[in-house]
């Protein structure tokens, strides 16, 4: 016990005199720092909405102990950067070590200054380390940014036009039963963690293929180097359509990324509630698109990717032309690209027409298609009506007289799935579901539905034959 005492005091003693001998610091100017980033670059912020914080390295790689006289931004602080270095904040720092074979972290961010127009404006600043030996050695911070509109738990008694410009919504956007909403070509709406939009009026949201309307999250950082979090579900509520709610039109828009995409809750069946054409719904926890006991209209558009369904049908009259519906999900188990019911949590939800026409509904499960029909005797209306036609589907083939001119993709073709895309790539989360030149999709529609999507979703003209199913008609590179 005593040796192990004496071994242990001397241990203890010699820690202690370790560090109280002065460290081997050096001032000649061929000593000097390494840097793990020369440049800091801050992806697409906001203005007046402080940045992610960004992290780097210094390090000294020498054999001997260096002295930084200062760290500063050139600009003083001006240009709206600040840092935090070794536990000293602020615009200057003084009095830094950084021992022999050690380093430092650096932390850097941003809150750029609104600058009156929509377009984007660069901000850099140098940060300055100055070393003992007289030598300066820099890191370039930059940062690009844009003026924005803040709009926090707003309700619309009143028609509003949304002139083109960048939107970000904290709580919800609701736009009441009498008032209609417009929103114009390019504009961009960016929805904070949990905000929502809700339409008890009117959404007249007209976008063009070379200036969308937009709606996805507020983030524009990276959750890592590969994977911005715009590319991961879940990042804002979702739009919902309400029972008062009538005569929607969404014509060249991209939703993504949110908890669910577009749900149009149980209301009138007489007037259209939703028109949707030449949009794109991806990427979500739940459905993309859920009609219950809706009359509603999908043109040319692509509804891809959902750990619920693709688009979910509860009763009611609906038809999808040259619609693209795959569903790659896979952050977590799914259900398929399409289900098809006649009622509503028990209660009839008469299916009264559901036309797929021209379609791709694809997905990587061996049956992607869903039917789930509820009998309710012979007193109520257990109508459950639904036609195929032209179209590219992902189920066995049911020898079903409603499945007209249909092609089965099945596990045992050549090109199943994903094969008939251009890119479904699970390790960056990236999907373009362009047709590939195998695609079984390819030629396979109907010329009777040409007038009414004459244009694929990119504004590429079809043709009068030889046309393609899906959303997206193949051209050759």
């Amino acid at each position: 016990m005593m040796k192990r005492l004496l071994i242990l005091f001397l241990t203890i003693s010699a820690l202690l005199a370790s560090c109280s001998e002065e460290a081997d610091f050096s001032s000649n100017p061929q000593y000097t720092l390494e840097f793990s980033s020369d440049t800091v670059s801050f992806d697409t912020l906001f203005t007046a909405v402080k940045s992610p914080t960004a992290t780097f390295v210094v390090r000294n790689c020498n054999s001997k102990s260096l002295r930084i006289n200062s760290v500063q931004l050139a600009s003083g602080g001006e240009s709206g950067f600040s840092v935090l270095v070794d536990g000293q904040w602020g615009s200057l720092m003084q009095g830094l070590e950084v021992r022999a074979k050690d380093s430092i972290f650096v932390l850097a961010s941003v809150s750029l200054q609104r600058n009156g127009n929509n377009g984007l404006h660069t901000v850099r600043d140098t940060l300055l380390f100055g070393l003992e030996s007289g030598i300066q050695q820099h890191v370039i911070l930059e940062a690009c940014g844009r003026d924005a509109v803040f709009m926090r738990g707003v309700t619309l008694d009143s028609d509003t036009l949304l002139a083109a410009g960048h939107y970000i919504i904290y709580d919800s956007l609701v736009v009441s039963p009498a008032a209609t909403l417009d929103i114009a070509p390019g504009t961009n709406l960016y929805f904070h963690d949990k905000a929502f939009m809700r339409i008890d009026g009117r959404l007249n949201a007209c976008g063009t293929a070379e200036a969308p309307v937009l709606f996805r999250g507020d983030r524009t950082d990276n959750m890592f180097s590969y994977l911005p979090y715009d590319r991961i579900p879940g990042q804002w509520e979702g739009i919902v359509i309400s029972s008062t709610s009538n005569n929607n039109v969404l014509r060249h828009c991209d939703i993504h990324s949110a908890n669910f995409g577009i749900r149009v809750e149980r209301g009138d069946t007489v007037e259209e509630r939703l028109f949707l054409e030449s949009s794109k719904v991806q990427n979500f926890h739940g459905n993309a698109l859920e009609l219950s006991m809706a009359r509603a209209t999908v043109v040319n558009s692509l509804l891809a990717n959902a750990q619920g369904n693709c688009v979910k049908v509860s009763g009611g009259y609906v038809q999808f032309v040259h619609c693209t519906i795959a569903n790659f999900y896979v952050w977590k188990l799914r259900d398929v690209a399409l289900a098809l019911h006649n009622s509503i949590e028990g209660e009839p939800a008469p299916l009264e027409s559901a036309l797929f026409a021209n379609c791709i509904i694809e997905g990587s499960k061996e049956d992607e298609v869903m039917g789930y029909y509820t009998s309710f005797g012979d007193t109520l209306d257990c109508s459950f009506n639904y036609r195929f036609e032209n179209s590219l589907i992902n189920t066995p083939d049911v020898q079903d007289t409603c499945f007209v001119n249909v092609v089965y993709d099945r596990p045992e073709n050549e090109f199943f799935g994903a094969l008939n895309f251009m890119a479904v790539d699970h390790d960056i989360f990236f999907y373009d579901f362009h047709l590939t030149p195998e695609s079984a999709a390819r030629g396979i529609a109907s010329e009777e539905y040409h007038e009414m999507a004459p244009l694929d979703i990119d504004g590429k003209e079809r043709p009068a034959a030889n046309i393609d199913a899906g959303c997206y008609q193949f051209v050759e590179q």
